[in-house]
């Protein structure tokens, strides 16, 4: 299972038509996975 660093990125990245379009290839082409870790610096 690869192991994939996604950073939350800017607001802005939500009008951008591509950023949408890769996640969605991710997901077509890894496995599902069996776990997801989150950590986070924003736990107020």
């Amino acid at each position: 299972m690869p192991a994939i660093y996604l950073g939350h990125g800017a607001p802005p990245l939500i009008e951008d038509t591509i950023w949408p379009r890769e996640l969605a290839s991710w997901a077509e082409r890894l496995p599902r996975p069996k776990a997801i870790l989150v950590i986070s610096a924003h736990w107020e």
